[in-house]
């Protein structure tokens, strides 16, 4: 990981302070938090909750060590490095298993792109480095939904699960271009308070996603003949993402 992308800012009382490019924590966490609910949805037999249970622990002492790393104290830098090494070697455990240790194959390919996109979604809001954050979020973001694709093609979970996971999907990208935009635009020095904005932003997202996970879900309670999963799917993701891009 490479050192934090500092600019030096003046305050109004004529001191400088650093500038620092970094995603914002909250919209981080909740980025994450969301992707991580979206596999545990479709994650449907007791094994595979128990490897994403592993998995979240070692993407969270990744994401967690990579601040420390990206904090620039030489000590905080160093214990942040070990952690992330940690967590590093606990997700790729969790890969392991999830490669291996399902019997059906088809769980296996419904829990591993997930697995591996929380892990790149974390490495985006360390960040690894800041200038490719948002293609790593698009990146991690699309395989927790591949997760859910798939799942919707093997019928491994219900419709709801399977529409709450792609809402969930969809508000982790979001909130993780968000933590990006503000951590681009205002920064993560001290004085800058931004949880409040962060909190209303997901607010609105997370309301648009239900609400059209509520019209996609009654769609699909009319009985149209011949209407697949993947058109439900391509409509709520659309919906979404038209409404969420306009406000951009």
């Amino acid at each position: 990981m490479t050192a934090p992308a500092m600019e030096s800012t003046t305050g109004s009382d004529g001191a400088t302070a650093r500038f620092v490019r970094r995603p914002a924590v909250a919209s981080s966490v909740i980025a994450l938090a969301a992707g991580s609910v979206a596999v545990a949805l479709v994650a449907d037999t007791t094994l595979q909750r128990d490897i994403l249970r592993l998995a979240v622990v070692g993407v969270l002492a990744f994401g967690i060590g990579g601040r420390f790393v990206r904090h620039g104290g030489t000590i905080l830098g160093a214990f942040g490095a070990l952690v992330a090494l940690g967590g590093g070697l606990v997700v790729l455990v969790s890969m392991e298993q999830a490669a291996t240790q399902p019997p059906q194959v088809t769980h296996r390919i419904e829990l591993l792109p997930g697995i591996v996109g929380l892990w790149t979604l974390s490495a985006a809001l360390a960040p690894v480095r800041f200038r490719w954050c948002r293609a790593l979020i698009d990146v991690g973001t699309g395989l927790v939904f591949l997760g859910v694709l798939v799942t919707g093609v093997t019928q491994g979970a219900g419709t709801i699960a399977l529409l709450l996971a792609t809402v969930a999907t969809v508000l982790a990208w979001d909130a993780g271009e968000n933590a990006v935009s503000v951590g681009g635009q205002i920064g993560v020095q001290r004085g800058a308070r931004t949880v409040r904005a962060e909190l209303a932003h997901v607010g609105v997202a997370a309301s648009v996603g239900v609400g059209a996970a509520v019209v996609v879900l009654g769609v699909a309670r009319l009985g149209i003949d011949g209407l697949p999963f993947g058109a439900l799917v391509a409509l709520i993701v659309g919906s979404v993402i038209l409404v969420l891009g306009s406000d951009r």
